[in-house]
């Protein structure tokens, strides 16, 4: 087996464990705000703990302050997700966030002075239509209006974080700026988290390690090391795996049976962010290798 093979298996089996994601939402009987402060909590100790065992000291060096900055966008994009997935329904939240690749061709111009393709435009076109087939979905009272519109504030801060993530760390180790970005997260949710008084179980607090350890620290350092040997454009393609993972869960452990609607617009969505992706593959470095993942 190459490595470009086993290093594309690995970015799949990635994306296809990040399908886990919302069903652990689901199973925390809890707010989304103090489901991301525990996720980021262990994420960040976890990486700054195999840093230290692996003496990568220069990754742990403090980075620029806009990547701190961009730990209270990490906090609100995932708490927007988390809050989205418990309002409406796995496969619809799950699929609009996955719009943010469009959002990010669009977006990007403006802020970093590229030209907007006429694809982009298409894709966007394509891509809201397809949110639009969800929202008016109905699918039994399981795809609600509440729940729309914060996994498109997922969707949205998703873009802002992969903009900003190339526009002020592109020059950062990916591992480095997933570990200050969690790190400052769980400063600014700590709060929350602590008001709360949540007494933790034994099953939450599994839940939790699974969320914030594997699926945040371990999966995220390891997608990012097969970046390493895989192309962007094959990258961007894979992760959309991730809604798909999702969306099969919940209907396994769930029973939540997209309908045709839903279905269809998150078939128009992956299209269009899949159409991106393969028009502009240098810019999917970034992206891939960015912490905005669900």
């Amino acid at each position: 087996m190459t490595r470009h093979t086993s290093a594309s298996l690995t970015v799949a089996a990635c994306a296809l464990s990040w399908g886990l994601v919302a069903i652990i939402v689901r199973r925390l009987e809890m707010p989304a705000m103090a489901i991301v402060f525990y996720r980021v909590l262990f994420a960040a100790v976890a990486i700054a703990m195999a840093l230290v065992l692996a003496r990568r000291a220069e990754l742990l060096r403090t980075p620029n302050r806009a990547v701190l900055v961009l730990g209270l966008l990490l906090a609100l994009h995932w708490t927007c997700f988390f809050a989205a997935i418990q309002e409406t329904s796995v496969a619809s939240a799950v699929l609009i966030t996955y719009s943010s690749p469009v959002l990010v061709a669009i977006l990007a111009p403006a802020v970093l002075g590229e030209h907007v393709p006429a694809l982009s435009v298409a894709a966007l076109v394509l891509s809201l239509a397809g949110i639009a087939l969800i929202a008016l979905s109905g699918e039994g009272g399981d795809v609600r209006p509440t729940g729309v519109v914060l996994a498109l504030g997922a969707a949205a801060t998703s873009a802002l974080l992969f903009v900003g993530f190339k526009r002020f760390a592109a020059d950062v180790a990916p591992v480095t700026v997933v570990l200050y970005e969690t790190a400052v997260a769980a400063l600014v949710l700590s709060p929350a988290a602590i008001a709360g008084g949540y007494a933790l179980g034994i099953e939450a607090v599994g839940y939790l390690i699974v969320l914030g350890v594997v699926l945040t620290g371990l999966v995220i350092v390891v997608f990012v090391a097969a970046l390493r040997d895989v192309p962007a454009t094959t990258a961007g393609i894979i992760a959309y795996m991730e809604p798909v993972s999702a969306a099969a869960l919940a209907a396994l452990l769930l029973g939540e049976i997209p309908s045709a609607p839903v279905i269809a617009g998150g078939v128009a969505i992956v299209a269009s962010g899949a159409a991106v992706a393969l028009r502009a593959p240098a810019a999917h470095t970034s992206t891939a290798a960015a912490p905005e993942s669900p």
